[in-house]
């Protein structure tokens, strides 16, 4: 690792871990439109691989913001300086991102050839690259996930810039919270733990390194099963099987053409949804409000998810406390509410546009951070609702 990539002072880590919170959400809604997209009924091998990875992204979100609570900080979504950068942690689509140069520009839509092979790019090692140096960086600071989450590793290891003292098992969101996909989360509560934590992530998905492509396919550990006994290997290796309409055979290394079972996809069965992005067509009526409705709730939900990683459970109702309200886990409340993410969406990628004839609707994953962009985007729903009456 060259100097310039290298993360120097504990600050300079607590910023970087809060990033990537923010990196293992990014990708999260560009799976779900894809997965979302999907007509009832159909492609269910390419739902229960897509499914998989996002319950995993959830889970290295988890991890991150566990290292950075060990670390005495509570993850949020405001932004960070990194590297001279103001960075958000929370993105907006299209995204080009400021701090990983190789995985281009994350955009929201249907599952298309196209998409997946967008989705097989995120989760490659070199980003579909055959060498690090083809990756320009441009006002980047890393070329690659993988080279980011090294930065954080040798950084974690380093006395000096991160001592045994700083480290604190505090705010820790505990194994038996954590539902969905394969692996379990790791309580760090010291160097060790926080470097199992990082590399679980790094071995998972999008960090793996290059090496591995020469290592099977299929390889797997216990972690990595199922209750059911389906075995859950790299992101980029499930995501090579949907693009090539094939199982990789046990034998055969990730870097192969999968030669295996066919796992047919059927790109006939998908909505033809249309992203706009929140500053782009103005899409008004029902529609429009349907759009910022959506915002909205999923607004709710990163509040919820950054909620759990603070360690601090939600006031929900409850008909037996003296105020009404009690605390509850939040990141339970959290998965659950992407579960009512999925109707709206669902319900979006059903309604046809009434700007771009032939496609629906595609949710824009939008985070209003501030309470005046909260604000605006009900005015706008009451404004919508009123007009189209």
């Amino acid at each position: 690792m060259t100097d310039s990539k290298r993360i120097k002072s504990l600050g300079e880590l607590k910023a970087a871990l809060q990033l990537a919170v923010g990196l293992e959400l990014s990708t999260i809604p560009v799976y779900l439109t894809g997965l979302y997209s999907i007509k009832d009924g159909t492609n269910t091998e390419a739902v229960q691989t897509i499914r998989s990875v996002v319950m995993e992204e959830m889970l290295h979100m988890t991890l991150a913001a566990n290292v950075l609570n060990a670390l005495r900080t509570v993850p949020s979504p405001a932004p960070v300086t990194f590297r001279g950068q103001e960075i958000s942690p929370i993105p907006v689509y299209p995204l080009d991102s400021p701090l990983i140069a190789g995985i281009g520009t994350l955009e929201l839509g249907p599952l298309t050839p196209q998409a997946v092979a967008g989705y097989v790019d995120i989760e490659h090692p070199l980003h579909g690259a055959t060498k690090l140096s083809e990756i320009p960086l441009g006002s980047c600071v890393y070329a690659t996930i993988g080279e980011f989450y090294e930065a954080i590793l040798a950084a974690l290891a380093d006395p000096a810039i991160c001592p045994d003292s700083e480290f604190d098992h505090r705010n820790q969101v505990p194994a038996g919270e954590y539902y969905g996909g394969a692996g379990f989360v790791i309580e760090v509560k010291d160097r060790e733990t926080a470097r199992q934590a990082i590399q679980k992530i790094i071995d998972e998905g999008e960090g793996l390194d290059p090496a591995k492509l020469g290592d099977k396919a299929k390889t797997v550990t216990d972690d990595d099963k199922l209750r059911n006994g389906w075995q859950m290997y790299s992101h980029y290796v499930r995501f090579r099987e949907i693009q090539s309409g094939r199982r990789f055979r046990s034998t055969q290394l990730a870097n192969q053409e999968p030669e295996g079972a066919l796992l047919l996809v059927d790109y006939d069965s998908v909505h033809p949804a249309l992203h706009i992005a929140i500053n782009g067509d103005t899409v008004g009526g029902p529609e429009g409000a349907a759009l910022s409705e959506f915002d909205l709730a999923y607004t709710r939900l990163v509040d919820d998810l950054y909620l759990a990683f603070s360690g601090k459970p939600k006031q929900v109702p409850d008909k037996l406390a003296d105020s009404g309200v009690g605390p509850r886990p939040a990141l339970p409340i959290a998965v659950h509410g992407m579960y009512g993410l999925k109707n709206m969406a669902v319900a979006l990628m059903r309604t046809p546009s009434p700007v771009h004839r032939g496609q629906t609707l595609c949710p824009r994953f939008f985070y209003a951070r501030t309470q005046d962009a909260r604000d605006k985007l009900r005015e706008g729903i009451d404004q919508m609702r009123e007009q189209s009456r």
